[in-house]
């Protein structure tokens, strides 16, 4: 019976070693995986979350691109579009993200590229004036 109860507690406090390990491998996976970006408001829109995480991933030396589309509408024109985030390298695969997170739905997948060059452009305009979105305006 004492060799039991030995083993239990050998095969508990492992068990509480790798989990524990698990877990805080994780918690310093989470500010990789889940940049850190600001919320919503009249001042910090798609475009500044979308640049916030470009440069996180770009910091990690993580390709990514901008995409621009609607994500309420499928096969989107361009002027139709109203929304910016990021498509995230991920081995041979993309993986979306906007505000912050992974997003997996097939919406988050269809777009049109940007460059970083114009996505600093729309940044730079929405600094001028709120009342129109850029994104749609010019390609």
């Amino acid at each position: 019976m004492g060799h039991r109860l030995v083993k239990l507690a050998m095969g508990t406090i492992a068990f509480i070693a790798i989990t524990s390990g698990v877990a805080i491998g994780l918690l310093q996976f989470n500010s990789v995986l889940f940049p850190d970006v600001g919320k919503p408001s009249a001042t910090y829109d798609c475009d500044d979350d979308t640049l916030a995480m470009y440069r996180h991933f770009e910091n990690l030396g993580i390709e990514c691109t901008p995409l621009v589309g609607n994500l309420d509408v499928t096969g989107e024109d361009y002027a139709q579009c109203n929304h910016v985030w990021l498509l995230v390298g991920s081995g041979q695969n993309k993986i979306a993200y906007d505000w912050g997170t992974p997003r997996l739905d097939r919406q988050h997948y269809e777009g049109y590229k940007i460059s970083l060059d114009y996505l600093l452009y729309v940044v730079q305009q929405d600094l001028k004036s709120t009342d129109s979105l850029p994104i749609a305006e010019n390609r």
